[in-house]
C-alpha cells in the first residue's frame, strides 16, 4: 500500500479507462512483493510499479489489449523452468524468480479496493483486501474488503466467501500478507495497516532530512518541540503534524500507540531527563537516543526506577545503524534506515549476508490449502 496515495491521486487527475496492475504472487526473487501496484492510462503508466523496471514496459504497451475481455493474470518467469506454461512468459531478468501480475480495468464502484483501503488507513484502521487471481473464470478479480472489526463486503459468494472472510481474520491476527490457495481459488489476502506514526522530539536543523525521508515513505511524522507552532510549521513542512510543548508535558500531550516509533533528537541533556522516563514506560514500537552509549547511560543510571528488559529491549541509543554516517543528511538516513528494519522485522543486516528470499511472505493457513 506504498504507492497507493499516488495511485490514488494519479486517478483522480485522470481521464478515460484505466487499468490496475497488482503482484499478487512471487516465487524465488523478486523486486516488488505481493500488492505492489501500478496504475495506467492509454497514453502510458501514471503512478506505482510492479518491478525494478523491468516489466513495466511490457505490461504498459499491452494492459488494455489483454483487459478488453475483463481482467487478466499474467505470469513473468525469469527463471527458465515455466516458459511452456500457459500465459507464461519468459524474460530474461536479473531476479530469477516468478512473478504473478494481475490485470484489471480501475473503475470507481462498490468494490473499490484502492478507495477502501485508502479510507480505513486514514481512519487508523487495519483491514484487508481479498483478491482471487487463479480459480473459476467469474471470480478471478472479486474482493472481499473486510476491515477490523470484522464486518465485510465483497462480491464473494458462499463457501468461497467463508475461507476468505476466515482467512482474512486470520491474517489480520497475524499481521502477514500472504498469498495462495484458499477455498478452491488463489486468493491475495493483503492486510492494509495505517502509516507507520513517527514521532520526533526535537526542532533542530538534523531532525528536518529525518522529516522529509520518513514522509518520503508514507509515515505519518509529528514534531514535538518546545517553540511555537507556527514556527514548527515552517521549519518542518512535510510534517504530517506539530506539537509546541516543554519536554515535561509533551509525552502526555500525544497519543501514543504500540505501533509508534519514536526517537529524541532534543540535543539537551535536561530535555531528555524529562522525557526518558515518561517515554520507557510506554507501549511502544521504537525509541531511540540520539547521541553517543555514555550519554544514555548516564541517563538510565538517573532513573527513579530501574528499566525492565522489555523497557530497554525497545531502546535503541545510539539511534540508527552503523553507517559510518556524518552530517545531518547521512544521520537521517541512518536512523530512517534503522526504523525501516525494525518495522519490517528485519536485522538491518547486508542483503549478501541473507539466505532467504529477499521478499519472504507468509504462507496461507494450513487449514486454507483444501
Amino acid at each position: 500500500m506504498k504507492d497507493l496515495d499516488a495511485i490514488l491521486r494519479a486517478r483522480q487527475r485522470a481521464r478515460g479507462p484505466l487499468v490496475l496492475a497488482t503482484v499478487v504472487a512471487v516465487s524465488g526473487s523478486s523486486y516488488r512483493k505481493p500488492g505492489a501496484r501500478m496504475l495506467m492510462s492509454e497514453d502510458g503508466w501514471l503512478a506505482g510499479g510492479v518491478s525494478g523496471g523491468c516489466l513495466e514496459s511490457d505490461i504498459v504497451r499491452k494492459a488494455f489489449f489483454w483487459t478488453s475481455t475483463g481482467p487478466r493474470l499474467l505470469r513473468y518467469d525469469s527463471t527458465g523452468d515455466n516458459a511452456e506454461d500457459e500465459g507464461s512468459l519468459s524474460f530474461a531478468l536479473g531476479c530469477n524468480g516468478v512473478v504473478d501480475v494481475l490485470l484489471e480495468r480501475c473503475e470507481p464502484g462498490p468494490m473499490d479496493a484502492l478507495a477502501f483501503a485508502a479510507t480505513e488507513r486514514g481512519s487508523g484502521r487495519r483491514a484487508v483486501v481479498a483478491t482471487v487471481y487463479r480459480g473459476p473464470a467469474n471470480a478471478v478479480g472479486s474482493r472481499l474488503l473486510v476491515r477490523e472489526d470484522g464486518t465485510a463486503e465483497g462480491d464473494l459468494s458462499g463457501a468461497l466467501r467463508d475461507a476468505v472472510h476466515e482467512a482474512a481474520r486470520e491474517a489480520l491476527e497475524a499481521g502477514q500478507t500472504w498469498s495462495g490457495p484458499c477455498g478452491g481459488a488463489d486468493v491475495l489476502v493483503e492486510v492494509v495497516e495505517p502509516p507507520h506514526p513517527l514521532v520526533l522530539f526535537g526542532s533542530g536543523f538534523d531532525v528536518a532530512p529525518v522529516v522529509t525521508q520518513a514522509a518520503s515513505l508514507g509515515w505519518q511524522v509529528t514534531v514535538v518541540a518546545d517553540r511555537p507552532a507556527e514556527t514548527l510549521r515552517r521549519r518542518f513542512p512535510l510534517a504530517h503534524a506539530v506539537v509546541s510543548a516543554k519536554a515535561r508535558d509533551a509525552v502526555d500531550a500525544l497519543t501514543l500507540s504500540p505501533r509508534t516509533l519514536a526517537v529524541l533528537m532534543t540535543h539537551s541533556l535536561p530535555m531528555d531527563r524529562e522525557l526518558l522516563p515518561r517515554l520507557l514506560p510506554r507501549t511502544l514500537r521504537y525509541l531511540g537516543v540520539l547521541g553517543p552509549r555514555s550519554r544514555t547511560d548516564r541517563l538510565l543510571a538517573e532513573l527513579p526506577v530501574t528499566p525492565t528488559a522489555a523497557q530497554l529491549e525497545k531502546l535503541h541509543a545510539p539511534v540508527g545503524l552503523d553507517l559510518g554516517a556524518e552530517g545531518a543528511e547521512e544521520i537521517a538516513l541512518s536512523i530512517v534506515a534503522e526504523l525501516q528494519a525494525v518495522v519490517s522485522e528485519r536485522e538491518g543486516g547486508k542483503l549478501r549476508d541473507r539466505r532467504a528470499p529477499i521478499h519472504s511472505v507468509a504462507p496461507p493457513p494450513a487449514r486454507k490449502l483444501a
